[in-house]
């Protein structure tokens, strides 16, 4: 029991707060090494809007998120700032957002075409030069649109301009600078700005910009890897899968070939098996040959000597000649060990030219191993 609680205390939490330091250290040493904004954006706390807001009565500031204001505060020569400085200081991502009364807007409404929709961005600036009196460099615009209520096949078009001088007298009156505005919009709560867009500004500050756009980048360079390696791993596979149909070829061509030389083998071996059987079973020819020359005596001659198997497991000699005595010899070749029932097949006829008597024997071979035959 001592033990086990001595390795809990010791070993576990031992090992349970140094992991909790070195991750606590991780976490600081992460966040003073990353800009405020990349942290928010990396951890994923929203984007805050500061919210400048130029009235009849002054100028106020709201610090909010998603229009629900978290205060309003009344702005002094350095509130907007400190209050922008304070929020990059604790890691939020903020976006600076200038709105003024509409009637600080000049508001021009005309009817386009449908079709036009994807090209008004790049034909509304010509628009402003051509048809009104202001310079795209000293005003800030932008542009709403919807169906017209007349015209089904025509788009109503609001264009809202504000002069660069207004903006910049209402953004310095809070403490901040042109370079600090991400967007321009009329107050809410007036029924024209139902229809204002918010006009932006596209600050080229934004120090999560980057990130985002070399992550995307890097995300998209891993999916390239990924499929280029999918790619070279098929073809692998394909140049293994020839080589290896290659080898089952040749592999199949030597198996036929050791099939052939087997076969070969096995009939070789049957016949010799065969040849063996016979030659335990039976007298060889030569045997047959000599014994049939020891039993004939010297007044007696052969003019065919024929071996023949008249049918199966059994042999026959026949036996065609000359003899003084031909009614002899059926006697002699029954007395040998190796042929019985010798029978004469033809009549014995006298041969007057050669004064003897012709004979015709047959005479079957007596099995040397007649149990051991099949």
């Amino acid at each position: 029991m001592a033990e086990s609680l001595w390795r809990k205390e010791i070993t576990t939490e031992s090992l349970k707060h140094t992991l909790g330091g070195a991750w606590s250290w991780y976490l600081t040493q992460a966040r003073s090494a990353l800009p405020p904004a990349t942290l928010a954006w990396l951890m994923d706390r929203g984007e805050r809007k500061l919210i400048v807001r130029a009235g009849p009565t002054g100028v106020t500031v709201a610090v909010g998120d998603d229009e629900k204001h978290r205060g309003i505060q009344a702005g002094s020569a350095h509130s907007a700032r400190d209050l922008l400085n304070r929020l990059a200081r604790e890691g939020q991502s903020v976006k600076v957002i200038l709105e003024l009364p509409s009637e600080k807007f000049l508001v021009r409404s005309f009817e386009a075409p449908v079709a036009a929709r994807a090209s008004l961005a790049q034909s509304l600036p010509k628009e402003i030069e051509r048809k009104t009196l202001f310079k795209l460099n000293d005003i800030y615009f932008g542009h709403a649109t919807a169906k017209s209520p007349d015209h089904p096949g025509k788009l109503k078009v609001t264009q809202w301009i504000l002069r660069r001088d207004i903006a910049q007298a209402a953004v310095e009156e809070s403490g901040l600078s042109l370079e600090d505005l991400d967007l321009i919009r009329p107050e809410p709560g007036h029924e024209s700005a139902l229809e204002a867009p918010e006009i932006s500004l596209k600050r080229d500050g934004n120090s999560a910009g980057w990130l985002r756009k070399a992550l995307i980048g890097m995300a998209a360079a891993g999916v390239c890897l990924i499929c280029a390696g999918l790619g070279v791993r098929a073809w692998r596979v394909d140049q293994i899968g020839a080589r290896l149909d290659e080898e089952i070829a040749a592999a199949e061509q030597r198996a036929g070939a050791v099939r052939s030389i087997a076969n070969q083998a096995t009939a070789e071996g049957s016949l010799l098996s065969s040849l063996r059987r016979e030659r335990e079973n039976w007298p060889s020819l030569a045997d047959l040959v000599e014994e049939t020359a020891r039993i004939l005596p010297d007044t007696a001659y052969l003019t065919e000597w024929r071996l023949s198997e008249p049918k199966p497991g059994e042999r026959s000699v026949d036996l065609v000649g000359l003899a003084n005595s031909a009614a002899d010899l059926p006697a002699l070749f029954d007395k040998s060990p190796m042929f019985v029932n010798a029978t004469l097949t033809a009549a014995i006829m006298p041969d007057l030219q050669e004064k003897r008597e012709r004979f015709s024997i047959q005479v079957r071979v007596r099995p040397t191993n007649p149990t051991g035959r099949k």
